[in-house]
């Protein structure tokens, strides 16, 4: 097994347990024994009360910090990967960008040179890049290298030709986080066992074998990770039979302990591990990750690939000849649970692929949650990662066919962990549908869920969109009213013919899936290239349910004339009620005394049907 493989399988390990240490569910059908149980687990917060000099001795934060100084002393100004986490393209790769100017650009402030490591080298993936150099990497062998810049919170992420030793582009995400090394994982495992404050709360020496989660990010009110602007990880130490973790923020900018946090676990009864899957994983990523592949079927021509963080997205749609669709995406799916009391000194922790945060909502009451990443199951900033391979399959309805991918944690459906379904829906009559499908089984029986849907229509060069019948001029926020009645209450058109376009039909329960509505914010922008062409850092927050992550979007720039894209963002609930479950997974052990899954999902997402002119 090669080191990326391995490193790979550990981060999709790490990631697994989630925000399930940060909280806890009961079942609902007693309500008496849910506040019993709510408080028989104490929500505790830890600040450190020891000299934090302490951690300047632990070797490996002592040989980092001794090879960082060096570094700088040299003029250099990116700490470089080991050959460790590098094959030799990579090891390739690295030399290049490290001697290039504009990828080194923002390491150097008035002369001085600020902390930037790199973070992964890696075979690129085909959605990090646009047209021009994912023509060149056809015939390249291509890898993309990250560094991430402490001083200003920046990631830089470069597309590297190995062939020709050229830097094909640069692309900069300020106020972004990467996928961390795994140099400074093993840091931040060693600052996590070696904590006074995390020996005496577990009572016990810990060793490496009672961590888990050492690369996800997070932060803490009153600790040095208040803010993002801190690289802040969480090892997490998980003692199942008393259904309570000990999750520690380690701070990598300073080197130390910002804090802990007791949460209680939850149970289930769900097998505690899966198969083997690499290689089933490099079979994916070799056929849809770093190419483009093509389905021709009952008219439709449709492009599709894995993103690294995007899920599954379709491009370049046709039907009988003519553009549908240059692209369709679901780039997060943001998870929030409500929790009665309040925070204290918690307030918000977050990680890449998944962001985890702690607002309170009202005096009584607090939401917490994270937003999913959906991806390619190596090299990915997903948690929630792509399984078997996109498959064509005919719809219920028989008058058309779906390309669907299914991402799952590989502990799904043990709590904490999550299903997503990405599914296109191509009818004969050349309607579309974008669905976005809720497996479960996630934390508890309070979830929202909120699917952020990206469609960049092809009707025209210049489009206009209606809201009944009422041209909308400039950048809009609209609420999606559930009125079954009217059918289709949105248009998108071509600005120089009004008959050509598609009517938008919203989800009411109305397409056979047992959906209970999308409630869904549907968004006007203006096309920019730097607002989801290419891959989607995390949008937004989990858990401001006021906000969905494409306000910022929203310049209120005019939306006449132009290059429209459309962000459709339902809002569902779970429900666990026996008899009534929706967007829930749960396990049961059959007649035949093997485990078996219950699936409920909960399916989203609009229709486009072709405007018909009436005769």
């Amino acid at each position: 097994m090669s080191s990326e493989v391995r490193l790979s399988i550990a981060i999709l390990t790490i990631g697994l347990l989630g925000i399930g240490v940060y909280s806890w569910f009961t079942d609902t059908a007693q309500p008496t024994q849910k506040i019993a149980k709510q408080n028989s687990i104490e929500e505790k917060i830890i600040l450190p009360q020891y000299d934090n000099n302490i951690y300047a001795d632990i070797p490996e934060v002592k040989k980092y910090i001794i090879d960082l100084k060096s570094l700088i002393a040299q003029n250099r100004s990116v700490l470089p990967l080991s050959s460790d986490e590098l094959d030799s393209n990579g090891v390739k790769a690295q030399e290049i960008v490290l001697n290039n100017k504009e990828f080194l650009k923002d390491t150097i402030n008035n002369g001085k040179i600020m902390h930037n490591d790199m973070m992964r080298v890696i075979p690129a993936i085909i959605s990090t890049m646009d047209q021009r150099v994912a023509k060149i990497c056809q015939n390249h062998t291509c890898y993309q290298a990250t560094k991430y810049n402490f001083v200003t919170n920046t990631t830089t992420r470069a597309i590297v030709d190995i062939d020709t030793k050229k830097v094909l582009s640069v692309d900069r995400y300020m106020g972004k986080q990467p996928d961390i090394s795994l140099r400074l994982t093993h840091i931040a495992q060693a600052i996590a066992l070696n904590a006074p404050e995390v020996r005496a709360e577990l009572g016990f020496e810990p060793s490496r074998k009672d961590m888990s989660m050492a690369n996800v990010r997070g932060s803490m009110k009153e600790s040095p990770c208040e803010d993002t602007t801190h690289l802040c990880v969480a090892p997490t130490f998980a003692d199942h039979k008393k259904e309570q973790a000990l999750w520690a923020v380690v701070d990598l900018t300073q080197m130390r302990l910002a804090a802990a946090k007791w949460a209680g676990l939850g149970k289930t009864t769900t097998p505690a591990c899966i198969g083997e899957r690499s290689l089933q994983n490099r079979y994916i990523m070799k056929h849809y990750c770093q190419k483009d592949n093509v389905v021709n079927k009952n008219g439709w021509k449709i492009v599709y690939r894995l993103t690294g963080s995007d899920g599954l997205e379709i491009k370049d749609v046709t039907f009988k000849g003519k553009p549908v669709l240059k692209s369709a995406k679901i780039v997060d799916w943001h998870v929030a649970y409500k929790q009665k009391g309040k925070l204290d000194s918690a307030t918000s922790s977050y990680m890449d692929g998944r962001v985890v945060e702690y607002i309170q909502s009202n005096k009584d009451e607090f939401m917490f949650g994270y937003n999913d990443a959906m991806g390619c199951p190596l090299f990915s900033t997903s948690v929630v990662l792509a399984f078997n391979g996109p498959q064509v399959k005919p719809l219920h309805s028989k008058d058309g066919f779906m390309l669907t991918q299914d991402f799952r944690n590989p502990k799904w459906p043990m709590a904490c962990n999550y299903r997503y379904e990405n599914r296109f829906e191509f009818y004969d009559d050349g309607s579309f549908r974008v669905v976005g499908v809720n497996k479960g089984r996630g934390c508890g029986d309070n979830a929202i869920y909120r699917p952020v849907m990206r469609i960049d229509m092809d009707i025209d060069t210049q489009e206009n969109f209606y809201e009944h019948d009422n041209l909308v001029s400039k950048e809009s926020e609209i609420l999606v009213l559930d009125d079954a009645k009217v059918e289709f209450p949105y248009k998108i058109t071509s600005a120089n013919d009004i008959n050509k376009g598609y009517n938008i039909e919203p989800n009411h329960g109305q397409f056979g899936d047992n959906s209970r509505g999308d409630n869904a914010t549907l968004y006007i922008t203006k096309f920019h290239k730097q607002e989801g062409a290419k891959d989607l850092l995390t949008l937004g927050s989990c858990c401001k349910l006021d906000e969905d992550g494409v306000e910022p979007y929203l310049d209120g720039e005019s939306v006449e004339k132009t290059d429209i894209v459309l962000w459709y963002v339902p809002r569902i609930k779970n429900d666990t009620v026996k008899g009534q479950e929706y967007c829930w997974a749960d396990t049961i052990i059959g007649d035949d005394g093997n485990m078996h899954i219950n699936v409920w999902p909960c399916t989203v997402g609009p229709k486009f049907v072709p405007i018909k002119v009436e005769k």
